[in-house]
């Protein structure tokens, strides 16, 4: 069988086309242009078999991102897996909005809450001066692995990773930047939700409070541990836009701003807080 009789199977079972692309790809180590230059040969028989099981599992709902076992954002690779929320690109607004507060601060020095993949901080530190320190904070063992996996993989030795709840968490130092992703989809929207999406840590997706417990408790411990005319950064849902607004406002926070994602969506809630 031809790659691209294997691929063109892959499709008629229901499989996206870009799907079956990257899932080709994966299994043969072959780079996207190296692929289509060898389409029409014959793949080696130890192929098929492997292919078709990933094709049987992503037929499950299972995410095509745990069965690469990697996932792209902000321009770099990242290690995903079982136990882990997959980065997804509208955080990377969150970093955008995160590193121009930091354009102008020599040394800065940022903590990130909820870290996961390490996405963000990892991203960040990309791109920061070399004298930023970063910290990471994120509780689930299982996303502890790929969060010290990924930190290694992109060299992030400004990187400090700590394993807490961030809910609890009070650190020895200040910082000048917090960002935070965290859980915030209500009881009621898990029930909505794609079952592929339902594959992922329920401890990274789900809040009490109507989605909103974490920003109502981070609104208020962040106080203690941002330096003076520091910034807090969270992602949003879609529909919690001014809901926490109104929460970073009763904390003490000025400049709340809402920012929205580019599919014009409300995705980033932002304050300062001047001490």
């Amino acid at each position: 069988m031809t790659y691209r009789e294997l691929f063109a199977d892959a499709c008629r079972q229901g499989i996206a086309p870009h799907e079956a692309q990257l899932l080709l790809e994966h299994l043969c180590g072959l780079s996207h242009t190296a692929l289509l230059i060898h389409f029409d040969d014959l793949c080696a028989e130890e192929i098929c078999a492997p292919f078709q099981q990933l094709v049987a599992r992503r037929k499950t709902g299972y995410p095509l991102q745990y069965l690469l076992g990697e996932w792209e954002f902000f321009g770099l690779p990242f290690y995903v897996g079982e136990g882990v929320l997959i980065p997804r690109p509208d955080t990377e607004v969150l970093v955008e909005k995160a590193m121009e507060l930091c354009d102008g601060l020599f040394a800065p020095q940022v903590c990130d809450l909820c870290s996961g993949t390490g996405c963000i901080p990892i991203a960040m530190s990309q791109h920061l001066p070399d004298s930023a320190q970063l910290t990471a904070v994120e509780l689930s063992d299982q996303a502890l692995v790929y969060l010290r996996k990924n930190a290694e993989r992109h060299a992030c030795s400004n990187l400090t990773i700590v394993q807490a709840d961030v809910l609890q968490w009070q650190p020895q130092q200040s910082f000048d930047l917090i960002t935070a992703n965290p859980p915030y989809i209500s009881a009621d929207e898990m029930q909505t939700l794609a079952p592929e999406v339902l594959q992922e840590p329920r401890m990274a997706l789900e809040a009490e409070e109507n989605g909103l417990q974490f920003y109502r408790i981070l609104s208020d411990r962040c106080r203690s541990y941002l330096k003076p005319d520091g910034w807090l950064l969270f992602e949003v849902g879609y529909q919690q836009g001014q809901a926490v607004r109104a929460l970073m406002e009763q904390n003490g926070f000025d400049r709340v701003r809402i920012i929205s994602d580019y599919g014009g969506n409300d995705r980033v809630v932002l304050g300062h807080l001047t001490k």
